[in-house]
């Protein structure tokens, strides 16, 4: 006998018994939520969490293979499902839907009487429509596969590249908070139009538009009322409003989520929703507007303004500035087939740079959420190269990924993004593979788009390459020579780089032999470089950074930027000198220190022989005393403080965790700040670069070797010794573990 039609229907506040996961008939069935109905909303319980829309339904496609939690005696529609299933809160499907996040999507998404209808309608100008079937059937990873089930995760990942492709829509779901939302609506809505209509009416043209936006002072009200015609600003303030723009981004959770490359790339049609009363946001807007700041050159300063105005829960996430335009590019390429004409390689491990700036609760997933857009990119029926394995280590996963890298790329390319070692998490991962939990690592100079190639030989045979059951890998190369003298590490903008360049200038003899230039020194051609150029050359990696490398008047506009890079630091410890003296708030001891450091740079110039690019005692003096008058507002500042620096600029990026070096042979090169003298710098075939390994004694007498790291090696980075020949009989196996 069935019981009544109103026994049937859900109770909120009736206990609820936890869902138990029914096994998936096939590997290619996938379980949907279908929602039936949505009540008005009602009184919560009392309850840590708001409480879930009750009518929610979990099923199983095809529909000839639905698997429904439901009792027996409740009426079932020809297709199989049920008209009034009885469902359990979906807060205890597990702990991934815990926090009542999941809940609050739901009232959203149906909440305010405005579901489905609004669901319904066109986005924007395109026209297209869903269907009532797209709006009630929802796939939602920690729901939908069993997360406590190893082996139906292992195959349900290889599918979720087909579900989101393949989804009438992906909703991206922000949270339900509405701080800074607001705000975050109004730049695009109101200040993104402006910025474009700007740039596109210019009567110099967009490249014109763009420069006053770069010139301008993007906090100023005046720029904003006078150049781009915006006489009011949401909370009365533009340094306000950027600093929550900018944190909307930061608080956000799903912008940092691993997963969310994927969702991105692969779907064909994704939005966005935020709020309680769900608010839909525009993917297209968001990524116009980052284009535009981007290259406006604001992103920068606006990460320095966010960091002055929010607390560190705001800045200190691993992804820099809005981390969403990495994604935006890579979907572009991949919704273009690019990876038909770059390789599916490149292809892949542009998405996994981009999850791993991203953070998981599983470190496994840095791989598995990307398996997707690998699988869509490989050719049409070709496997996965490597396992989905849920029940794997991190270390067995990423060393998976770094041997299906490594052994199907002609180039050492992976190696460019090892990070140090102090920065890894994963201590018993092999040296050579990359430690996808962090993302501190050096810029790459041996990337795929790199112009270097210091031992890419002629592509007659592929390389030999093997990886071990236990992670070796097993190339061939040969050794460059040793490292007999490094730097201390030195950020970029520490003045005492600087100091460090100067004192290493001191240690190189006055032309460097590994350059053929033309060069006069007393009256006789000598072949090679003078120091200060090369070392120019090096400390800014020129030929990978700049498009004009190797022209004269590129060569000379760096080579006067370096000298006005070394006055301007230098010149300070000099104004650092003559503001102290006689301040109360520096101690006795503060003073002494600058004076010593003013003493050395005296000493070290002095004892230059020849010196081409390196200011005098009394030219640093003068400055020095220029900027201490500017600081105490007796006269203006001198004009290089002010202007830009083109060697500041390469450096930035080129020695951020990198130092200078020197090899016993006198080879000239920056290197990782792990290195060490001792270390050996070595060709290995198919580098784009050189790299330092560091040998390793062994109990069974073999010799193996710990990677330390990509560097450059001035003169030998365009396959200057590769061209000399005889490279098969300096060739040998290395084996890095």
């Amino acid at each position: 006998m069935s019981r009544p039609r109103s026994q049937s229907n859900p109770n909120p506040r009736r206990p609820r018994s936890p869902y138990t996961y029914t096994p998936l008939p096939t590997p290619r069935h996938i379980r949907l939520i279908r929602l039936l109905h949505y009540d008005s909303p009602f009184e919560p319980p009392a309850s840590p969490h708001p409480p879930s829309p009750d009518a929610v339904e979990l099923l199983v496609v095809p529909a000839e293979s639905f698997a429904t939690f439901h009792r027996r005696d409740d009426l079932a529609t020809t297709e199989g499902a049920l008209l009034d299933t009885y469902t359990t809160d979906v807060r205890t499907l597990g702990a991934a839907v815990a926090g009542g996040n999941l809940s609050d999507f739901f009232r959203a998404y149906l909440g305010g009487g405005r579901f489905p209808e609004r669901h319904l309608a066109p986005r924007r100008d395109d026209g297209r429509r869903l269907t009532f079937a797209q709006v009630s059937r929802l796939w939602i990873d920690a729901v939908c596969i069993d997360q406590g089930n190893a082996a139906e995760k292992a195959a349900q990942i290889p599918l979720m590249g087909e579900v989101y492709s393949r989804a009438g829509r992906v909703l991206a779901w922000l949270g339900a908070e509405e701080g800074r939302l607001e705000a975050f609506g109004w730049f695009h809505r109101v200040v993104y139009p402006a910025v474009r209509d700007f740039v596109v009416g210019c009567e110099d043209g967009r490249a014109k538009g763009m420069m006053r936006l770069r010139e301008g002072n993007f906090v100023d009200g005046k720029f904003w009322s006078e150049v781009v015609g915006l006489k009011e600003v949401i909370g009365g303030s533009w340094a306000r409003a950027w600093a929550d723009y900018w944190a909307f981004y930061r608080t956000r959770r799903y912008f940092h989520r691993a997963w969310i490359v994927q969702e991105v790339v692969v779907a064909g049609r994704f939005e966005l929703m935020a709020g309680s009363k769900g608010d839909e946001l525009s993917w297209e807007d968001m990524m116009g507007f980052a284009f535009f700041l981007g290259h406006a050159g604001w992103l920068d300063v606006l990460d320095a303004l966010a960091g002055e105005m929010l607390s560190s829960a705001h800045t200190s996430a691993m992804t820099r500035g809005f981390s969403v335009t990495d994604i935006s590019a890579m979907q572009r390429q991949h919704q273009g087939e690019k990876y038909k004409e770059i390789g599916w390689v490149e292809h892949w491990w542009a998405a996994l740079s981009g999850v791993r700036r991203r953070d998981c609760f599983v470190k496994q997933d840095k791989v598995f959420a990307t398996v997707g857009i690998l699988q869509q990119a490989l050719p049409e029926g070709t496997p996965l190269p490597f396992p989905v394995d849920p029940a794997a280590t991190p270390e067995e996963v990423y060393t998976h990924a770094a041997t299906t890298l490594i052994l199907n790329c002609p180039q050492l390319t992976l190696l460019s993004f090892v990070e140090h070692p102090f920065y890894r998490e994963l201590k018993a991962l092999p040296s050579w593979v990359p430690d996808l939990t962090n993302a501190k690592f050096a810029w790459p100079m041996g990337a795929f788009d790199t112009p270097f190639k210091a031992c890419i030989l002629p592509a007659a045979s592929p390389p030999q390459r093997t990886v071990t059951s236990s992670g070796e890998l097993h190339l061939r190369g040969f050794k460059l020579d040793t490292i007999s003298l490094k730097t201390e590490y030195e950020p970029p903008m520490n003045i005492r780089l600087a100091e460090a360049v100067l004192q290493f200038l001191a240690a190189l003899p006055v032309t460097y032999p590994y350059v053929k230039f033309a060069v006069e020194e007393g009256g006789e051609k000598v072949e090679g470089q003078f120091r200060e150029p090369a070392l120019v050359h090096t400390l800014t990696c020129q030929e990978a950074s700049n498009i004009n490398r190797g022209k004269p008047e590129e060569t000379a506009r760096l080579s006067v930027s370096f000298r006005e890079w070394l006055l301007i630091a230098l010149g300070q410890v000099y104004a650092a000198c003559l503001l102290q003296q006689g301040d109360k708030e520096y101690s006795p001891e503060w003073l002494a220190e600058c004076e010593g450091r003013r003493e050395v740079i005296e000493r070290v110039i002095g004892g230059l022989e020849t010196k081409v690019l390196v200011p005098d005692v009394e030219e640093l003096r003068a400055h020095g005393e220029a900027v201490a008058k500017a600081k105490r507002g007796e006269g203006p500042w001198p004009e290089c403080v002010v202007s830009p620096q083109e060697f500041k600029d390469q450096i930035r990026r080129v020695m951020l965790y990198r130092c200078l070096f020197r090899t016993a042979e006198g080879w000239l090169g920056t290197c990782s700040q792990t290195s060490e003298v001792g270390d050996e710098v070595w060709l290995l075939e198919g580098g784009a670069v050189p790299y330092v390994l560091r040998p390793q004694k062994m109990e069974d007498g073999q010799e193996r070797f710990m990677f330390c790291g990509e560097c450059y090696v001035h003169g030998a980075m365009n396959g200057e010794l590769v061209r000399q020949g005889g490279l098969e009989d300096r060739m040998q196996v290395v084996v890095i573990q």
